[in-house]
């Protein structure tokens, strides 16, 4: 046996280890109390806030989940001392809440040793799951729909001139959105037309049922001058969007909303057989739906 070959086998080279995929969760916030705003967070909502604390476990810290971060950073802690936890994020796992858990470990971690900025971690690596780090009740005041990104920085510091117009440009690209009041997890967009999507807490199935007895019976819409256009499959329920009149304000829509949301409601719970035309009402949203990963 020649050299080399001894070497080789005295001191054989060290596999490469591979990271265990985290596993996918196809409705990943399901149990938490804000789970709908969550979802719409992550999917749909362009620039919106949401404040929420940790246990005891991780701190028993205020955090602020947000739309967006610089870079799409998954967290950061502010100079001031803010825990930001971004849901639209670059990298991802195949469990958006172990992400975001994972996420808030780290940047409570960060602030308890007295650092500011974007905590480092990888989202391939395991950890906890919001499910695990989350004081998980509803007395938070909920999302909060805002203009631009400025709660990005300290709001007791100066910003400068550039700062101002970036704020400024990134308002004009922001799409506009708005809560359809009295009626929970709706929002109003403007976009080429205007719509109105709808984040439902039930599973995608039951949902899709509810929406064909609905569209059958003629009340899958937001008033008169208004269609249901179809569906977004994301974080594991449904989303209905519609679209309405451009002359329609969010108050005019207030009441059909309320409407739709009751008649959706009352769908929901019945266990009667779908009918042959409401059978083929669902295969066809079915088939249209839109998936948002």
């Amino acid at each position: 046996m020649g050299k080399a070959n001894r070497r080789k086998k005295m001191n054989p080279a060290k596999k490469k280890t591979t990271k265990a995929p985290i596993p996918f969760v196809s409705r990943p916030f399901e149990g938490l109390v804000r789970e709908p705003e969550l979802v719409a967070m992550r999917e749909i909502i362009p620039a919106a806030t949401m404040i929420a604390h940790t246990n005891g476990d991780y701190g028993s810290e205020e955090i602020t989940f947000v739309t967006l971060l610089p870079d799409g950073a998954g967290a950061m802690v502010r100079a001031d001392g803010a825990i930001l936890i971004g849901l639209q994020t670059r990298f991802h796992s195949g469990d958006l809440s172990h992400d975001a858990g994972t996420a808030i470990a780290a940047a409570v971690a960060m602030k308890q040793q007295g650092e500011d900025g974007v905590p480092q971690f990888d989202v391939r690596d395991a950890g906890p799951r919001l499910q695990d780090v989350l004081v998980n009740e509803n007395s938070e005041p909920g999302m909060e729909l805002v203009e631009d990104f400025s709660y990005w920085f300290d709001p007791t510091e100066e910003r400068d001139a550039d700062i101002e117009n970036a704020l400024a440009q990134n308002r004009e690209d922001i799409v506009p959105t708005q809560n359809i009041p009295g009626v929970k997890h709706m929002y109003w967009c403007s976009m080429n037309n205007n719509f109105v999507r709808y984040v439902v807490e039930a599973d995608e199935d039951s949902l899709y049922t509810a929406l064909a007895r609905l569209q059958v019976a003629g009340h899958a819409s937001l008033g008169e001058g208004s269609r249901f256009v179809g569906a977004f499959r994301a974080c594991g329920i449904g989303i209905p969007v519609f679209q309405v009149p451009a002359e329609l304000t969010v108050d005019d829509l207030a009441e059909p909303a309320k409407q739709l949301r009751d008649a959706l409601n009352k769908a929901l719970t019945s266990t009667d057989s779908l009918n042959e035309d409401e059978r083929r009402a669902r295969a066809g949203m079915v088939s249209r739906q839109v998936t948002i990963r």
